[in-house]
């Protein structure tokens, strides 16, 4: 005798189905998460490229374009920064820099034979060294109403203390990059299309620079601390669509968050 094959009944399908779109719904809510991972190391790999290139060009400055300026008898160094997100034409003639262009770096420094009573290990240097009137972190690019101070270290603003809550360098300004790719309206047949909407436009740093507490030890005395301002430690802060709010500033007590930051020394 045949027997009939048996079907499925609509309870069946309807759990087979239920557990189906279980399933789909699961990798579904996968892919927002995919896609936003992507984009995080997308963004991180971007901002990553630019520190390292600002960083370089940080220590090309100090290393081949390195300047000196007298002020009030005292000898002071900058030197000239290239790159992309610089604005302001550097002078062809040395003695046409000025201290407002933004390719323009003090670096600070301490008073000769200025010692820190105490520090041994570069913690405790730190916390003695910042209490310094004469401690100066500087914030590039220049906001403050006296860029660099004319070129005095000593009449120079220290950025480092702009922070409402002391914890973070409050970065005001920044340097703007893809001044280099073609903009919205520019044509010709040097220009594509995509270079003029090309996402590196969306990004800009800053950077800091202050005397590094491993700098030389000037002082004979192993109780004292005498800086040598031959090493700085610079930090470059990379950020995606900046936008500075002094309103907002002031209610959350902070300003933006960098995408990246990368920290180095460097020697004069």
């Amino acid at each position: 005798m045949t027997q009939t094959p048996r079907g499925f009944t609509i309870m069946e399908i309807m759990i087979a189905t239920a557990i189906l779109s279980m399933g789909l719904l699961g990798i579904l809510a996968l892919f927002p998460v995919a896609i936003d991972s992507g984009r995080k190391v997308m963004e991180r790999s971007t901002a990553v490229t630019i520190a390292k290139s600002v960083a370089e060009q940080i220590r090309a400055g100090i290393r081949n374009q390195k300047r000196y300026v007298t002020s009030r008898d005292m000898p002071y160094t900058y030197f000239i920064f290239h790159h992309d997100g610089v604005k302001d034409p550097i002078p062809r003639d040395s003695s046409l820099e000025r201290p407002s262009g933004d390719y323009y770096i003090l670096l600070p420094r301490f008073r000769p034979a200025q010692a820190f009573s105490g520090p041994k290990d570069p913690e405790s240097r730190m916390k003695a060294v910042t209490k310094s009137a004469d401690f100066k972190e500087f914030v590039f690019p220049e906001d403050d109403d006296s860029p660099n101070g004319g070129g005095d270290p000593g009449q120079a603003d220290n950025d480092g203390d702009d922070h409402p809550d002391g914890s973070k360098i409050l970065v005001k300004k920044v340097y703007t990059l893809g001044n280099l790719l073609p903009g919205p309206d520019e044509v010709g047949e040097m220009v594509l299309e995509d270079q003029k909407y090309d996402t590196y436009k969306q990004y800009s740093f800053a950077f800091s620079i202050r005397v590094s507490m491993y700098d030389t030890n000037l002082s004979l005395n192993p109780g004292q601390f005498q800086p040598g301002n031959d090493l700085y430690h610079v930090r470059v802060m990379v950020f995606r669509s900046f936008h500075y709010n002094a309103e907002k500033v002031i209610q959350e007590g902070k300003g933006q968050e960098p995408v990246y930051e990368i920290d180095f020394e460097v020697t004069r």
